[in-house]
């Protein structure tokens, strides 16, 4: 299944708002400081090269892969009030109205494909790697990040002005041999208000994940479970001590043969 209704109104309603935080540093430190430092730290050589990136929302990634080298870059994403923002910030830049599974390009089309936080929208996985492995050239990469599938099998058990607990736990009661577990690593689901956010995103297991992108053909380069910058610690202190401990994003960098 593809982005649900309910996740693309979402943005498209909050497209100002969203662009606004995603463009401030200081407001959006999990993006500035944890997610993108260690999804540039693993850019290949750009460039030269033509890219393709996969929900790209306000366009941010697209124009820091083009001040970087990259002879021609392509955003694509499914939120026509978020393609207007980077469109208008970023004119460098080619952005169309698509969806990941099913890209309008010729076999071959590009040097190496990116995705920040996007693909986690989608049910099934396989469709957007089928076409990303035929829209690359051979030796080329493909660099995503998702929610981490240890963060996401957390259960929310306490949320209310005072605290909010999660927790990925397992109690045996000794005496009676009772077993009572929280939250659910191992089962592909669906997760709604993520993020105070009135979107849904898809739970799937690291297991799950890899098996989708090697039926695709893909070799897995790296798997990367990023910290965040000690910067963080300054602006957040409760942000960073928990992402030192408890990684809330995963990166794959996928190899086309």
């Amino acid at each position: 299944m593809s982005t649900d209704d309910r996740s693309l109104d979402w943005y498209n309603e909050h497209a100002e708002e969203y662009t606004s935080h995603v463009r401030n540093p200081d407001d959006s430190i999990y993006h500035s400081l944890y997610e993108k430092p260690a999804m540039y730290n693993l850019l290949p050589d750009l460039n030269g090269k033509s890219v393709i990136s996969l929900g790209c929302g306000s366009g941010e990634d697209c124009n820091y892969i083009k001040q970087h080298g990259a002879s021609n870059v392509v955003g694509i994403d499914i939120s026509e009030q978020l393609l207007k923002a980077a469109s208008s910030a970023y004119p460098k830049c080619d952005f169309k109205l698509m969806n990941m599974e099913d890209l309008a390009f010729d076999n071959g089309s590009f040097d190496f494909a990116y995705s920040s936080l996007a693909i986690h929208y989608i049910e099934n996985w396989s469709k957007t790697f089928n076409e990303v492995y035929r829209v690359l050239k051979p030796n080329s990469y493909f660099l995503f990040s998702c929610e981490h599938p240890v963060f996401s099998a957390m259960q929310i058990t306490q949320n209310d002005k005072n605290i909010k607990v999660r927790q990925l736990s397992r109690t045996l009661q000794r005496d009676t041999n009772e077993v009572t577990i929280i939250g659910d690593y191992l089962t592909h689901r669906a997760i709604a208000e993520e993020f105070g956010m009135a979107v849904t995103t898809w739970h799937k297991p690291i297991g799950e994940i890899v098996a989708e992108a090697t039926q695709a053909r893909f070799l897995i380069a790296n798997i990367h479970e990023p910290k965040p910058l000690p910067k963080m610690e300054e602006l957040s202190p409760k942000d960073y001590a928990t992402l030192t401990k408890i990684p809330e994003f995963i990166i794959f960098n996928l190899y086309k043969k």
